[in-house]
């Protein structure tokens, strides 16, 4: 799917109760229907969000690395401080440093709502 003002494939998508949210890395926001309202999406079984629902496509593969080095490396996690973690992902797995600070910004906010 591509955003219908840029064209960029960096896309979430959202199930809200009224109807389908999308949203691009750009910010362009629109809105399409269900199929009980005329539209092509169908309901699911919950709205109910998680953190992958809210991340666009570059940023879950990001999210999934990271998980993984985690999964590598817990007891470095579990005994370093936040900005030991982050030198870490920025200098020893060399995530670009600003798509880091958004990843985690984004799932500050989500672990907040």
């Amino acid at each position: 799917m591509k955003c219908k003002f840029c064209n960029t494939t960096e896309i979430i998508k959202i199930n809200k109760p009224e109807n389908v949210k999308f949203q691009c890395e750009e910010n362009h926001i629109w809105f399409e229907n269900y199929k009980d309202q005329g539209g092509t999406h169908e309901r699911p079984e919950t709205y109910e969000l998680n953190l992958e629902d809210v991340l666009f496509p570059k940023e879950k593969k990001l999210y999934k690395k990271v998980l993984n080095d985690i999964n590598k490396n817990q007891n470095f996690y579990t005994n370093s401080s936040p900005e030991e973690i982050t030198s870490h992902l920025i200098n020893d797995c060399n995530f670009n440093e600003e798509e880091i600070y958004k990843l985690f910004k984004k799932i500050s906010k989500f672990s907040k709502s």
